[in-house]
């Protein structure tokens, strides 16, 4: 049985124009759904779009908005109102390093509403709708440490602390209902914009040797298969499992507790975020 025969004819991708959200709507093209693509770049959407459509034989719409702006929600629904969208993939992630108290009030909002309020509304819109018809599946994009706190990224930790909380109690209700909810938990996104810049060239070789860092297809394709298989937390992974292991000790030093768990984590992520992206942040401290 097809993914299009189990959640539905369309597949509803947010940031569908990079890295990971760009090979869900290639996958799901590929695997014969409709697909739905939303980004802020119409000359790069579209380019993707008729590569799906001519590679697999599918429909594509392209709707490219920000979904910051205040309309951006209600353009979307009215967007996809006559799609029966039985996939959704959220791929929203904002992360500006910095030390609380010296970030904008508008940068840490900005976080807040992307990295969760704007998953959780997704939810709302298109999830309803797939309990109502008894199937769907939604896949949410997230981070292998999101359990870790880290010095000066404490609000889009805890955004993404809140956002696996979300999905997993989601998936407590959603579950009776034959819709699928996962978190994917990824380390580094290989050829993203954002890890290039909190990430060195010469750690980025590191992590990659370590096994950490993935290939966005190879992130894509094994995440679709943990959700063929059930899967709740979705964690892509190399020969070596190194994400695997990493989210299992993370996860196993929030039950320990006590002061160690809270800074051994920061530091561990801390010697690896040396690009000017992440120390522009923290140059600011020490001035």
């Amino acid at each position: 049985m097809s993914d299009r025969d189990l959640q539905g004819p369309w597949a509803l991708v947010v940031g569908a124009t990079t890295t990971v959200g760009e090979q869900f709507a290639r996958q799901l093209g590929a695997k014969g759904m409709n697909v739905a693509m939303v980004a802020r770049r119409k000359e790069r959407l579209d380019q993707v779009a008729s590569e799906i459509s001519e590679a697999h034989g599918v429909e594509t719409r392209t709707i490219a908005l920000d979904l910051m702006e205040e309309t951006g929600l209600d353009r979307l629904q009215d967007a996809t109102a006559d799609l029966e969208i039985g996939f959704l993939v959220v791929n929203a992630n904002l992360h500006r390093v910095g030390h609380f108290d010296l970030m904008s009030l508008e940068d840490k909002r900005a976080m807040a509403q992307m990295n969760f309020e704007m998953p959780v509304t997704l939810a709302h819109v298109y999830g309803g709708p797939m309990v109502e018809r008894r199937r769907g599946a939604i896949v949410m994009l997230n981070e292998v440490n999101c359990f870790s706190p880290l010095e000066f990224d404490a609000v889009f930790q805890g955004t993404k602390a809140g956002l696996r909380l979300f999905c997993e109690s989601l998936w407590l209700e959603y579950r009776a209902s034959n819709v699928r909810v996962a978190s994917i938990h990824v380390s580094g996104i290989e050829g993203s914009e954002s890890y290039d810049a909190k990430i060195t060239p010469g750690r980025r070789r590191l992590i990659k040797l370590l096994g950490a860092s993935m290939d966005p297809a190879a992130i894509v394709e094994q995440a679709l298969r943990q959700l063929e298989r059930g899967k709740l937390i979705l964690v892509p992974d190399t020969w070596m499992f190194v994400n695997i292991y990493a989210l299992k000790f993370s996860d196993f030093l929030r039950l320990i507790g006590g002061r160690l768990s809270i800074m051994a984590p920061s530091a561990f992520f801390h010697w690896f975020m040396d690009g000017e992206g992440a120390r522009a942040g923290q140059k600011e401290r020490k001035r």
